[in-house]
């Protein structure tokens, strides 16, 4: 049996049991009794606040993409309404699947293809847009990481290996946008640093990648203050996340210090690069390694737990809109081959 399973499903095995295990063991350290507790005192009104701000945030995100889309595509207007829910739903399926900053992206070429966006320009807006969101991510993380270099707990060898892995990733970042801008190429460039182009498979894989680049490359070329402004409302989303860590824990009756809640809400969303659904478990001992070393009295499960509830109402809210859309693309694609099966037997 294990034969037959590939490398990939075998470390995404691996990393379920670790995050399923680590969630059980934030339970226990927490205790059933005080999560139960906490989670009484946090009163639904300050609940439905969270969800709102969290709304206004979403809708930045859908925004952004809306922005690109519209940039690339001027032949038919679309509505800010049907961004926002198939942006949700791409959200929804990003987060139950392995890869939770991609694994929703395909869907949301899809139900934009279907509004009527040309795949091409579907695709790359989707690359583009996601390209904005994950670099300011990295950017926010690499941050908050070398923010934490300063705590004189950490070890030399520690901080000389987190200070390279935050330095590389910033690095990477810059080179994106230098390579993008200029026109080199970011793909091309990392396939010409490791001679790539040598390997069969990955001439296939460049070959694909190259048209994208390309219409990437253009936009920032042609868009430079539509660029500026989709950094700045990039910027706005993750400084919300800060935001969001700070009320949920006041709302705990633990006042963060702004270093606090900065790398409360940094260092341990690396969980989210995980192949594990939602960084199961990850999450939440990512964020109480952080509040113990912080020295931060909350319950870090607790904490955690109140953003779940949050995540778990987009989620079912993307789920329900990727159902309905998905039902009526497969009702209008069984119409389509029915019409046809009628036409050849006419």
């Amino acid at each position: 049996m294990l034969k037959k399973l590939n490398k990939k499903t075998l470390m995404f095995i691996a990393f379920l049991v670790l995050g399923i295990v680590l969630f059980v063991l934030s339970i226990h350290n927490s205790g059933v009794d005080n999560i139960i507790r906490v989670l009484k005192e946090f009163s639904l009104l300050k609940f439905l606040f969270l969800v709102i701000l969290s709304f206004l945030n979403f809708y930045l995100y859908s925004l952004r993409w809306e922005i690109i889309v519209k940039a690339l595509f001027t032949e038919k207007k679309l509505t800010s309404s049907s961004f926002f829910w198939n942006r949700m739903a791409a959200y929804a399926l990003s987060y139950v699947t392995p890869t939770a900053q991609l694994g929703g992206e395909p869907l949301r070429v899809m139900l934009i293809e279907e509004e009527g966006v040309p795949r091409r320009i579907a695709v790359s807006s989707t690359i583009i847009d996601k390209a904005l969101e994950i670099s300011t991510l990295i950017v926010f993380i690499s941050c908050g990481i070398l923010v934490a270099l300063f705590d004189t707990r950490l070890d030399d060898v520690s901080k000389i290996v987190m200070g390279s892995g935050a330095s590389l990733m910033l690095f990477l970042v810059f080179w994106f946008y230098f390579t993008s801008i200029k026109n080199i190429g970011f793909f091309s460039s990392i396939y010409k640093l490791l001679h790539l182009r040598k390997i069969k498979k990955m001439q296939q894989l460049e070959e694909k990648l190259d048209g994208f680049e390309k219409e990437m490359n253009l936009f920032y070329r042609h868009n430079p203050r539509k660029l500026w402004g989709l950094l700045f409302i990039s910027l706005i989303t993750v400084l919300f996340i800060l935001a969001e860590h700070f009320l949920v824990a006041w709302f705990m009756g633990v006042r963060l210090t702004f270093l606090q809640a900065f790398l409360s809400s940094t260092i341990p969303y690396f969980a989210y690069l995980m192949p594990v659904p939602g960084g199961l478990g990850m999450l939440e001992g990512g964020h109480a390694t952080v509040f113990v070393l912080m020295n931060v009295s909350i319950n870090a499960f607790a904490f955690v737990f109140i953003i779940r509830l949050r995540d778990f109402i987009f989620v079912l809210l993307g789920l329900i809109r990727g159902w309905h859309k998905g039902y009526k693309l497969l009702k209008r694609q069984f119409r389509e081959d029915f019409s046809q099966l009628e036409e050849k037997h006419s």
